[in-house]
């Protein structure tokens, strides 16, 4: 009878094992899933860690798209795959939750008349106190997940972001390009009226200075292109690398946003970081239960003689911890603890997902009202008002200085709209990342 009971226990002990290893082995990652359900771009597996890679599907001979600089930096960025070690490390703690501490065996040398004794301790309270400890190391390990599906989230919205700051980059240095040739031909001209006699020399001291405050917009704005491109190309993982490219953007507006109430609703049950903080509360409680169960520990024994009445003695045991004195009541008070933090984490961050989008709402709407007002209202007069200069000039009713001047306010002007048109995509970008998806995916 002691033996068929020694033989249960022992196999319970190696199935419980058993199981843990081949669980330990099930685990997979959902990062890449859950980017990729939001914007349509994955990650490199198995992730790179020195070389740059292009994702396949991207090619930089026609130029680079937006879509396509957020695919490369999902693959490439140096500092979102050294937050994806975080997985590694919350895998290995799932690991640990599952594995049984080893069993313990006394030995007693037969010396004299004492005869040979072994012991051995099987703990046994970890068949009860594992399901909870592995359930917290599991919810860990997915709000983690979760954590990184923000982190990449945040990631696209600095790409996009990047990649807009390029293009009006490009576009301003080539308006203020066309500037310097504007404010060049009003100098000479004002300069040849100082000749005539019709202009005085403050005026001309003035269009000279209007002329050289172009050059240094226009040089500056140049170098502005540098940096803009450096810093897009740091966001894609690119670094110093010799891999060259140009950009390719696309005159397509952002769609106009659904209803505030609707994208609240939208952002707190698309939001990774909500999501994180709801398992975090899950994983808090499991780890209560566990400091709850840890309050009496409890060892299965097998004593053997080699000598016994009868010669060789064997019979099974139990070792328990009685808790008088501790009663596990400082990991108890820490886990409650831990309970009530969590709860109020996911508080902040689902108040903080609402101002989000709250601010990110607004600020779309005055971006797109701003553009929309230049496109709309004060670039047609300004066109319309070079248009007429230019007939009065062919006319001789006016001079050529006042057809340059004409031109010189719609050139200012169309720099103001390509501001516009940066700020509509930056808080496009914004917008995004606020609802945790892509502007029109009902998905």
């Amino acid at each position: 009878m002691r033996t068929r009971i020694s033989t249960i226990l022992l196999a319970i002990l190696a199935a419980t094992m058993a199981g843990c290893v081949a669980h330990s082995r099930q685990i997979t990652s959902p990062v890449s899933k859950g980017i990729e359900e939001r914007t349509g771009h994955g990650l490199a597996s198995p992730p790179r860690l020195s070389v740059p890679t292009i994702p396949p599907g991207v090619d930089l001979a026609d130029g680079l798209t937006e879509d396509e600089a957020v695919a490369i930096a999902l693959w490439n960025n140096a500092a979102f795959q050294t937050d994806l070690t975080a997985l590694g490390f919350a895998r290995a703690d799932l690991l640990e939750a599952g594995l049984l501490r080893n069993p313990l065996l006394t030995l007693l040398f037969p010396i004299g008349p004492k005869q040979m004794e072994t012991t051995a301790i099987f703990p046994i309270e970890i068949l009860w106190q594992r399901p909870r400890r592995v359930a917290a190391a599991r919810l860990d390990l997915d709000r983690v997940a979760e954590g990184l599906v923000q982190n990449g989230l945040n990631l696209v919205r600095d790409v996009q972001v990047g990649y807009a700051d390029l293009v009006f980059a490009k576009e301003r240095a080539s308006i203020a390009t066309q500037a310097v040739q504007e404010r060049a031909e009003i100098a000479e001209l004002v300069e040849a009226r100082l000749r005539a006699g019709d202009v005085s020399e403050l005026e001309t001291s003035q269009a000279q200075t209007d002329a050289r405050l172009a050059e240094e917009q226009a040089t500056r704005f140049k170098h502005e292109v540098i940096l803009a491109r450096d810093r897009l190309r740091s966001l894609l993982g690119l670094g110093m690398d010799e891999i060259p490219f140009e950009i390719a953007p696309t005159a397509e507006e952002p769609p106009v946003p659904e209803k505030l109430d609707l994208l609240i609703k939208q952002a707190l049950a698309a939001r990774p970081d909500l999501r994180a903080a709801e398992l975090g509360i899950e994983a808090a409680g499991s780890r209560a239960k566990w400091e709850h169960s840890r309050i009496m520990a409890i060892s299965a024994m097998i004593d053997t003689n080699s000598r016994g009445q009868r010669g060789f003695e064997a019979g099974p045991g139990l070792q328990l911890e009685l808790p008088f004195f501790n009663h596990n009541q400082g990991g108890v008070t820490r886990a409650e603890a831990e309970v009530e933090r969590a709860a109020r984490h996911y508080a902040m961050v689902r108040q903080r997902i609402v101002l989000e989008v709250q601010e990110a709402h607004t600020l779309f709407l005055q971006a797109l009202e701003s553009l929309r007002a230049w496109q709309r209202q004060i670039l047609p007069p300004l066109q319309e008002n070079l248009g007429q200069s230019q007939k009065a000039y062919a006319a001789g009713d006016v001079s050529y200085l006042f057809v340059l001047e004409s031109t010189r306010r719609l050139t200012d002007a169309r720099l103001r709209e390509a501001e516009a048109k940066v700020s509509l995509h930056r808080a496009a970008a914004q917008f995004q990342r606020s609802v945790g998806k892509k502007l029109g995916s009902n998905s």
